[in-house]
């Protein structure tokens, strides 16, 4: 009987550390409405296992017209996107959307009488991230995917920010290898892919969390046709068969799980 109590004492200490933890807390951040879906798979994982996922998007993408949708640019279509985007995180079983309410297209600007836009943006970043305290941040990398400016721009303010924390903050930029990004070239021909040798974060991700990702792509009807969503959404399932590739921001370390 001896032995019993210390055991015992042993599982009490056990029941604490784990009542104690806190959920673990990703932050994505991405440019405009919709471009969620290039970490969407990723994003409805850790969501699905208990994390607190959380998705800010810079621009309102006020600027992202279509003839076949005919909403004109301004007000109208930045409140449009913005409902799709809440229903694309309801899709991927993430928190709801935060928007930081850039100008679309003008990040490079100096339109703000305080500062460049980019400057802004990293200021609300920084707030968030201060509030939020995440463990893990996803972005794009320094490419922006398919070159988009203020994809780029959006990536370089988060970058800015992290680097100037005392914070440990895991850093990863979505990337696609040269093979994955074959797909994607034939819908922009702009797309940048990133070298095997820098993506060193491989996300296994079930169908479940593959199927959010298409619902989340259909919610966003203002950018992509039915038919439009479907060629989308399969090219990049092609390049994620083996899982979702990213590159740390902090290093080479190969890993599996984004919080390790």
């Amino acid at each position: 009987m001896r032995g019993a109590v210390p055991v015992f004492l042993l599982f009490l200490l056990s029941v604490a550390a784990l009542a104690q933890q806190t959920p673990r807390v990703m932050l994505a951040v991405f440019g405009h409405p919709d471009d969620e879906s290039l970490a969407g798979p990723v994003l409805a994982r850790y969501a699905r296992e208990g994390g607190s996922v959380y998705l800010a998007i810079a621009t309102k993408g006020e600027k992202g017209t279509s003839e076949r949708t005919r909403i004109p640019a301004g007000e109208k279509l930045a409140k449009v996107r913005r409902e799709e985007t809440e229903c694309s995180c309801r899709q991927l079983g993430i928190k709801p959307p935060i928007f930081l309410e850039e100008n679309d297209g003008e990040l490079g600007a100096i339109t703000d009488p305080i500062g460049h836009n980019v400057e802004m943006l990293a200021g609300k970043i920084e707030a968030l991230i201060t509030k939020l305290k995440p463990d893990v941040v996803v972005a794009d990398g320094p490419e922006g995917g398919d070159g988009h400016p203020d994809h780029r721009l959006t990536s370089d303010a988060v970058t800015q920010v992290i680097q100037g924390l005392p914070l440990r903050i895991r850093l990863f930029y979505v990337g696609y290898s040269a093979t994955q990004s074959e797909p994607l070239r034939k819908i922009w021909d702009t797309w940048h892919p990133t070298d095997m040798a820098y993506l060193t974060a491989r996300v296994a991700v079930t169908k479940a969390d593959l199927i959010a990702n298409h619902h989340s792509i259909e919610c966003h009807k203002s950018q992509f046709s039915p038919d439009e969503a479907r060629k989308y959404a399969a090219a990049l399932d092609a390049g994620w068969e083996q899982g979702v590739l990213f590159r740390p921001w902090f290093g080479e370390r190969k890993t599996d799980d984004l919080f390790k």
